[in-house]
């Protein structure tokens, strides 16, 4: 039963892509700094204190918080991830076993229930049975 291992890896592969996203969120805050802000009015105008050079602010905090390591690593582990997510489902394709083929059937060619039950020598109920199965055990 491949499709089990398969869809570990496509969890695994789905929190990677989270992480990554998460990572690129923060770099577009961190960037969002060096975009102009509108005036404010509300406040008294004062003259003095230190001018900030946002953009210099921007790559200090970029390089503090280590945004371009970490998502290169990302990057590289969820190419890692789509590599080995591709080569479970050419297996799972490949597969002899009952539950394997009504898995990849149903769930990754989105094929109905009539037309896998003429692809598989079996019944609707019996592909209907297998699926429950398949169901109850991803879970």
């Amino acid at each position: 039963m491949i499709y089990k291992t398969y869809e570990e890896y496509k969890n695994r592969y789905s929190e990677t892509q989270m992480q990554y996203n998460a990572i690129l969120n923060e770099k577009e805050e961190l960037f969002s700094i060096t975009q102009p802000q509108a005036v404010k009015f509300d406040k008294e105008r004062v003259n003095g204190g230190n001018p900030v050079n946002t953009f210099d602010e921007y790559l200090i905090k970029k390089e503090k918080k280590n945004i371009d390591q970490r998502l290169i690593e990302i990057k590289s582990i969820l190419d890692d991830r789509k590599i080995l997510l591709e080569l479970k489902e050419d297996e799972l394709r490949h597969s002899r076993n009952i539950q394997d083929r009504i898995y990849t059937y149903r769930y990754l060619d989105r094929k109905k229930i009539k037309n896998i039950a003429l692809l598989i020598p079996c019944g609707d109920a019996t592909v209907y049975r297998e699926l429950k199965k398949i169901r109850r055990s991803i879970k």
